[in-house]
Parts: C-alpha cells; structure tokens; sequence
C-alpha cells in the first residue's frame, strides 16, 4: 500500500505537482528585501519539539527551508473538524517516536488558507510530505495508524534514497 486513500491520491498527486515551493520562498525572500535563501544556506534550527505549529507567516522558515534537512509532515486541520481531532494525536504520536527523523508541522487551514491553496487542499485532514523543498506525497482522511506508518516509512525511505 502507497497510500492510505488510494482513491483520492490522483487527485491531490495532480495538485501537489503544480505546488512549488520555491516560488513561496522568492515571494518571501523579495518581501523582506533579502536574497533568495538557497540550499546551502546555514539550516534553521533543528533542535526542538518534534511538533511545530506554522501559518502562512511562519511556513516558509519552518517547512520549506527545514525540509531541505528533515523531511516535514504538514497536518491541514480546522478546530471544528473531528476527523482532524482523530488523526492529528497520532500524526503527534508517530512525530515523537520517530526521535528526529522528521517534524510535524500543524497548520490550521481556517486561519491561514493561503497554503491550503498553493496546495490544492480541497477536504481536511489533508498530510502533505515536504522533503528538498517540495511536496513528494500527500493523503487526505483518517486512515489507521499502521497504514499511516507504511505510508510514512514508504516516502521518507524512498526520498532518502
């Protein structure tokens, strides 16, 4: 199994190709009056919970830059979502087990929509695997926590290669 939904991944595959990052990153670099922050630029700091909280603001520093270190785990989840309440404890769960390896990043899509859009979120929860500064996977729902570590371990095993 690829995909926890493999029903809804051609779908939010299509949407996740046309999602590049690195234009967010020259947007953000040109609105600060700065240069474009490259690869090899000195990496933000890694230390820290492996659960992070991001919004529009926040996305290009923490996820997009981070992810050129450690892949990053996007959860778009909503307050009055209960499916989002369901799979978010687990996603923390998986993030702290895996001691590093990769951070989960939460974003709420309510308040901070601008992402949700580069994206191609149409439902929530949606999980978007950032690595290298781009999404390489993506699911939306509330599949079981073995499925969800198949998944995880498929992309991140397959992105480290």
């Amino acid at each position: 199994m690829t995909a926890p939904d493999s029903r809804r991944r051609p779908v939010i595959s299509a949407a996740l190709s046309e999602a590049d990052l690195s234009a967010l990153q020259a947007r953000f670099a040109a609105a600060a009056g700065a240069a474009p922050v490259l690869a090899s630029a000195p990496s933000p700091d890694l230390a820290g919970s492996p659960v992070i909280d991001v919004t529009d603001a926040t996305f290009q520093a923490e996820v997009v830059e981070r992810s050129l270190h450690v892949p990053v785990i996007v959860d778009l989840w909503a307050a009055w979502c209960g499916p989002c309440s369901v799979l978010s404890p687990s996603l923390e769960w998986l993030a702290g087990e895996a001691n590093g390896a990769w951070v989960l990043a939460k974003l709420n899509a309510d308040e901070n929509p601008r992402i949700g859009q580069m994206l191609g979120l149409q439902s929530i929860p949606m999980v978007v695997v950032v690595k290298g500064g781009q999404p390489v996977g993506a699911f939306t729902g509330v599949p079981k926590e073995p499925a969800i570590r198949e998944w995880l371990s498929g992309l991140l095993d397959a992105s480290a290669a």
